[in-house]
């Protein structure tokens, strides 16, 4: 028979591990996004809101980070919103916003909120939830109403689930690209995506470096940040959660959506994005690069080591114009 001592001991580990197992499975309740699209509704209507609200950024912004817009001084057929990835800026799709506007687009390339600091070791990245994300694509859309009479929306990663969940709600996107979307990570089940999602933003958060060796010396774009913080990872899981509810429920709204892919792609679940794309049956084309192309997860940043941009940006542009036609 155990003494008191042991059966102390066993009960306050009982009680601890129940209390754990209560603070990571027990469901979090459900976060309630929203958007409230006003859009523009011409021209000179959007190049004057532009003016006073699109990145009124002060001196804590690089100033090649600032949100841009590239503009050929009227309305276009077609305006593009590039919206950049988790602990980048817009210069992450600079390149590819010159090609577009050569091709006759006007492009406008948002800087997501606590991006682009001068300070690449910004506590503040950790503050970025997923409705602010949500808000800042979405008032982006709201200015490319009025620069094109069709709005494409691209994003890549975390900033692709912002750009379908956009794609599910809003009815004047023409076409939205989800450039490997961060709907959970590579390995993840549904069953545990919440749970893991509560447990990142219930704990403090922490940082991580993309890279252990190099840390604060990142090869790569100097604009990004060297590390990323777990509290936007679990906010953007659960957009990607909230999104499933509304696919299950109702056909997007968008005219069109590419889900674009790479097997190469270690970052994301692509179980998950095929299970986002059966939901979407008939509205959306699925894509992927060759898997003899080995195209990594950030396939946009030309400063990237190893990248491909150079085939990544002509099969990209031949699947939108193929969308689009």
């Amino acid at each position: 028979m155990l003494g008191t001592a042991a059966t102390l001991l066993l009960v306050a580990l009982g009680a601890i591990a129940l209390a754990v197992a209560v603070f990571v499975l027990s469901p979090a309740r459900r976060r309630k996004f929203h958007i409230h699209p006003e859009p523009a509704i011409d021209y000179p209507s959007a190049v004057a809101r532009a003016a006073e609200t699109f990145d009124n950024s002060g001196p804590e912004v690089c100033d090649a980070c600032r949100g841009t817009i590239l503009d050929h001084g009227g309305r276009t057929r077609d305006a593009y919103v590039l919206v950049h990835g988790l602990t980048n800026c817009p210069v992450q799709f600079r390149q590819l916003a010159d090609i577009l506007h050569a091709n006759g687009a006007n492009v406008l390339l948002p800087r997501l909120p606590y991006h682009g600091f001068v300070d690449r070791m910004t506590p503040d990245q950790a503050r970025l939830t997923a409705q602010d994300l949500l808000d800042s694509t979405n008032a982006t859309v709201d200015l490319a109403r009025g620069y094109g009479e069709r709005v494409i929306v691209v994003g890549l990663s975390a900033s692709a689930v912002a750009a379908a969940w956009l794609a599910q709600e809003r009815d004047d996107i023409e076409l939205a690209v989800a450039i490997a979307p961060f709907l959970a990570p590579m390995g993840f089940k549904d069953p545990v995506i919440h749970p893991c999602a509560n447990t990142l933003l219930r704990l403090p958060n922490a940082f991580f470096w993309w890279n252990g060796r190099q840390k604060e010396a990142l090869v790569g774009s100097p604009y990004c940040y060297p590390r990323f913080a777990t509290h936007p990872i679990g906010e953007m899981m659960l957009l990607g959660l909230d999104l499933f509810i509304r696919a299950r429920r109702n056909l997007p709204r968008a005219r069109k959506i590419l889900l674009v892919t790479s097997p190469h792609d270690v970052a994301v679940s692509l179980p998950r994005i095929a299970e986002l794309a059966a939901l979407w049956k008939g509205r959306v084309q699925a894509v992927s690069f060759p898997p003899t192309w080995r195209i990594h997860h950030d396939c946009i940043d030309p400063s990237q080591p190893g990248q491909k941009v150079d085939r990544v940006y002509p099969q990209l542009i031949a699947w939108m114009d193929e969308s689009l036609n």
